[in-house]
Parts: structure tokens; C-alpha cells; sequence
């Protein structure tokens, strides 16, 4: 397969995996966080209390897709800020770069549309609202902004580290999907916890809600290279300690 075919194929993997992720997002925001019924009390009936259930199946849903046949060919990056560490860390090669991100994005939007299909006019209802995601009251641009990067800079420094070990590496997929898991548990219901592009431009664009989607556009990738710049300088290091004196010695002149 020549190198523009193959490009081509894997972006196309990448936008089959991001919008079968949506689906996934767009089935669990229906039937529960869709579901809430406050009034008839309990904790199950809290968006706290979804989110018990939202968190583990969207983080584990992501190490899925990573371990997946698919997502062994592409990387499962699912994530435009993923793409750009991967990029960053000489893992996914720069032609690749454009067309991941393209079908990334795409798939969003089918993944979605392919959500609102399936579940009908309840998925448009204000309850789900497409699966749009809002921070909560009082939570300014800056602010999502700066949590979103937060965020997005320690999965990618994490899975930075998973990838240049051959120790750790097995386990890289598990790790991100812990801490997806984590972030939406903690932030869910607050900035809304969710540092990937892909998981807004969908539901963004197919909700009109578009008021805070460049924050989600560019927080994560903004995040993921200021990691990829510490983790990158730290590796260096390492292999510099790692070489003998001889090899660190410059080589003798030639004589004459």
C-alpha cells in the first residue's frame, strides 16, 4: 500500500471509530443523563449520579477503540489533541496529521447525526440537546479553557510516557481511559469535562449551540503539545544519561 493510500485508509479507520464513539456518547446522554428525573428523588436521579455510569463507559469505551483491530492500525486516537501528541512524539507521521483530524471531525458529525436517526426527536429535546456539552453556570470561557488544557496535558504526558516505554506501553490504553473516566467524574459537572475537540463538534454544530466551541476546539490540542514539549525534553535527557562516556566523547581528529 503506497503512503498516500494508506494515509487515506487510516484516516477513514479514524473517522469510522470517532463516529461510532459518538454513537456510543450520543446512546449513553439519551438514556441516562436524558433520563434524569430529579423529582423522584435519590441519587441515581442526580446528574452526579449518572455520571457514575456515563464516566466508566465513555473513558473504557476509548480504551476499547484503542485495542480494537481498528484502532491498532490508526492508533485509536479518536481525539484531534491525541493526533497532534502523536505527531509530536514521532508516532504518527505529519501527512497523517490532516486527514486524522478531518475524519475526526466528520465522524462527530455522523456520529451524532447517526445518534439523532436512531433515538428520534428525543435526541433533539432540550433534555439531551444532541449531547452538546455546557460547563455549569458561572464557568467563564477562560476558565473551561484553561481546565480543558489542564486536562488534556496530563493524558498526553501519561500516555507520552506509556509509549517510550516498552514496560508500560501494554498499559498506556487502560491509563487513558482511567483518566477520561476520572476527568469526567470530577469535572463532568462543572467545565464538562471532556478535553477532546471531536466530542463537541458534532453536538456543537448539529445543536447550534456554538457559543463555547472554539474553547473546545483549541483547549486540548493547546494542552496536548505543551505536554508533548516537557515529556519529548525528559526522554531527551534520559537518553543523553543513558549514552557511555565514550560515546559522549568527541571523536579524535584525524591525523594528517
Amino acid at each position: 500500500m503506497t503512503g498516500n493510500r494508506r494515509t487515506l485508509h487510516s484516516a477513514l479507520l479514524e473517522l469510522a471509530l470517532t463516529a461510532l464513539m459518538l454513537f456510543i456518547v450520543a446512546t449513553t446522554v439519551r438514556w441516562l443523563l436524558g433520563t434524569l428525573d430529579p423529582a423522584a428523588g435519590g441519587w441515581w436521579n442526580t446528574p452526579e449520579g449518572r455520571l457514575l455510569a456515563v464516566a466508566p463507559l465513555s473513558g473504557y469505551t476509548v480504551t476499547a477503540v484503542m485495542l480494537s483491530p481498528w484502532g491498532r492500525v490508526t492508533g485509536g486516537h479518536i481525539n484531534p489533541a491525541i493526533t497532534l501528541a502523536m505527531w509530536r512524539y514521532g508516532r504518527t507521521p505529519g501527512r497523517d496529521v490532516a486527514p486524522f483530524i478531518a475524519g475526526q471531525l466528520l465522524g462527530s458529525l455522523l456520529g451524532i447525526a447517526a445518534g439523532r436517526l436512531v433515538w428520534g426527536p428525543v435526541f433533539a429535546s432540550p433534555t439531551v440537546d444532541f449531547a452538546v456539552i455546557r460547563p455549569a453556570p458561572g464557568w467563564s470561557w477562560a476558565a473551561v479553557a484553561v481546565i480543558e488544557a489542564a486536562t488534556m496535558f496530563v493524558i498526553v504526558a501519561v500516555a507520552g510516557i506509556g509509549v517510550s516505554s516498552r514496560r508500560l506501553g501494554p498499559f498506556t490504553s487502560w491509563a487513558v481511559g482511567t483518566m477520561i473516566a476520572a476527568q469526567i467524574l470530577a469535572l463532568g459537572t462543572l467545565s464538562g469535562g471532556i478535553a477532546n475537540p471531536a466530542r463537541e463538534f458534532g453536538p456543537a454544530l448539529l445543536s447550534g449551540d456554538l457559543s463555547l466551541l472554539p474553547v473546545y476546539l483549541l483547549a486540548p490540542p493547546l494542552g496536548a503539545l505543551a505536554a508533548t514539549v516537557v515529556i519529548n525534553r525528559i526522554n531527551a535527557r534520559r537518553r543523553t544519561s543513558a549514552r557511555t562516556p565514550a560515546d559522549r566523547a568527541p571523536a579524535p581528529a584525524p591525523h594528517p
